[in-house]
C-alpha cells in the first residue's frame, strides 16, 4: 500500500507566481516567488501538492499555469517538475491551503470584523 500523503492546496497568483502587477489582462507575467522551488522539493516528500487558482476554471487557464510553471522550473533547475503537482479545476479537499489572500478563522466571528477586513493587504502589496 502506498503511503498516504495529506493534500496541500496551493494558490497560484501571489503564492507561486509573484503577481506583483495584479491581474492586468490575465497574462501570467511574473516570476516564481522566492524560495518556492526549494520549499516544493521538501514538501513533495510529505504532501500531495495541488495547484488551484481562479485561473483553473477553464482548461486553457490550467494549461497556461502548467506552461508558465514548466518554463520557470526548467530555468531554475533543481528536482521539481510540473509532474510533482496536480492541477485542480475545483478547490480540492485539502488538509491545508496556502493562499496570499486569506484570513485564518479562529472560531470567533467578532475577530473577523468587516472594518478590519477592509484594511487587508496581501504580502506583495503591504
Amino acid at each position: 500500500m502506498a503511503d498516504f500523503k495529506r493534500t496541500i492546496c496551493l494558490d497560484f497568483d501571489g503564492v507561486i507566481h509573484s503577481y506583483e502587477k495584479g491581474w492586468q489582462d490575465g497574462s501570467i507575467y511574473g516570476e516564481l516567488t522566492r524560495g518556492f522551488v526549494e520549499w516544493a522539493e521538501e514538501a513533495k516528500k510529505h504532501f500531495k501538492l495541488v495547484i488551484y487558482s481562479s485561473r483553473s476554471s477553464t482548461p486553457e487557464g490550467i494549461d497556461a499555469i502548467i506552461q508558465w510553471l514548466e518554463v520557470r522550473l526548467a530555468r531554475h533547475g533543481g528536482n521539481v517538475s510540473i509532474l510533482d503537482f496536480e492541477y485542480a479545476d475545483k478547490k480540492p479537499a485539502a488538509w491545508l491551503t496556502i493562499d496570499d489572500r486569506c484570513v485564518r478563522f479562529e472560531g470567533r466571528w467578532d475577530w473577523v470584523r468587516p472594518e478590519v477586513l477592509l484594511d487587508f493587504k496581501p504580502w506583495n502589496a503591504a
